[in-house]
């Protein structure tokens, strides 16, 4: 202990503590060896510049002209009247200052910097937990909105490593044009997916050409029904998405994230249950094609779009073909298939392996 002018005791602090607390604060360990030599007079090896221009920067310490760093302040011993020129060299003619701004400053600058950290961390979390949604704390459904939606669903695809089972119809809220490159890219690495698409997502104009038969000729098995009850996707049976019914909601604004749990396996039984009763749009693979020739691409497209439902005036304008040419075809294959009717020519297709 010692007393001051005043005669009040102050502890003397130690150099290894105050230069844990400026470390603490951000200072580079340069300027803190420095900033402790000069505040208890302990000489260093010569300051580099590095460390002189930070406690400057940091307004921990201020020149002085040569011959004027005060007695016992940045010298080799408090009052021990060391060599002046060799003080200079130790302190780089600095002497401490007031530090209220500078530590005001400094811890302003590490609790943001802390904030910054306590925010990234929880963000990677975030997207662990999604990616992961078994993962511990989770709850097993959440609703996300807006913009989020399309986030979270690229985060799921991304992470798909086995297969992935949708729902497919209109509207949608996401880029199809984008959406059917990454299946595609997905299915070519191995991911298996299956679709079922409702009869109106194929009537629309372009959507059978532009983005289902790429995904399809990719390898997708999908499927047809006339209308399904919700929006639904499960990706690798470890997290499902689900919006509410189509009629009755924007599903643009909501959507439902469940996690495994029986809600989980729930939406897995319901895609089962239509899959089974869906029309295939395309052969499963490995599927025979018994009963003769089989019809060139251009027959199969109009195939799939009848099985679709999709109104004759709509198949025309996706193939480009007069209509006189779109019944002349139709005749053909009814004709082959030895059908009597459309539902028969579509009951033989499928039969057939012509799909």
């Amino acid at each position: 202990m010692r007393r001051d002018g005043g005669g009040a005791s102050a502890e003397e602090p130690r150099p290894d503590t105050l230069a844990a607390h400026l470390s603490a604060l951000g200072v580079d360990g340069g300027a803190v060896a420095l900033y402790v030599a000069l505040l208890t007079g302990r000489p260093v090896p010569r300051a580099s510049p590095e460390a002189r221009r930070a406690l400057l920067a940091l307004g921990l310490a201020a020149e002085v002209p040569a011959g004027e760093v005060p007695a016992g302040e940045g010298v080799g011993g408090e009052g021990a009247g060391g060599d002046e020129r060799g003080a200079r060299d130790f302190s780089g003619g600095l002497v401490p200052v007031p530090p209220a701004s500078a530590l005001e400053l400094l811890s302003r600058r590490e609790t943001l910097r802390l904030e910054e950290a306590r925010s990234a961390v929880a963000r990677a979390y975030e997207r662990y937990r999604r990616r992961t949604p078994s993962a511990v704390g989770g709850s097993v459904a959440e609703e996300v909105t807006g913009g989020d939606i399309d986030r979270v669903l690229g985060e799921a695809l991304g992470g798909a490593r086995r297969e992935v089972l949708r729902f497919d119809s209109p509207p949608y809220f996401w880029d199809t044009e984008r959406g059917t490159k990454e299946e595609v890219g997905q299915l070519r690495r191995g991911v298996r997916y299956r679709v079922v698409y409702t009869r109106e997502s194929l009537a629309r104009p372009g959507y059978l050409t532009e983005n289902v038969q790429p995904c399809v000729d990719a390898g997708e098995e999908a499927r047809v029904v006339s209308g399904l009850p919700v929006k639904l996707m499960v990706v690798d049976d470890r997290v499902g998405f689900v919006s509410m019914s189509i009629a009755d909601v924007d599903v643009s604004r909501s959507m439902l994230v469940v996690r495994p749990s029986a809600l989980l396996a729930a939406l897995r039984a319901l895609f089962e249950a239509y899959w089974g009763r869906a029309l295939p749009v395309h052969p499963e693979s490995g599927a025979a094609a018994p009963g003769g020739a089989r019809p060139g691409p251009a027959e199969r497209r109009i195939l799939a779009m009848l099985v679709a439902g999709v109104p004759d005036s709509q198949i025309i304008r996706e193939l480009g073909v007069s209509r006189r040419t779109f019944f002349r075809r139709m005749e053909l294959l009814m004709a082959q298939a030895g059908a009597g009717s459309r539902f028969q020519l579509a009951l033989q297709a499928q039969r057939r392996g012509w799909l």
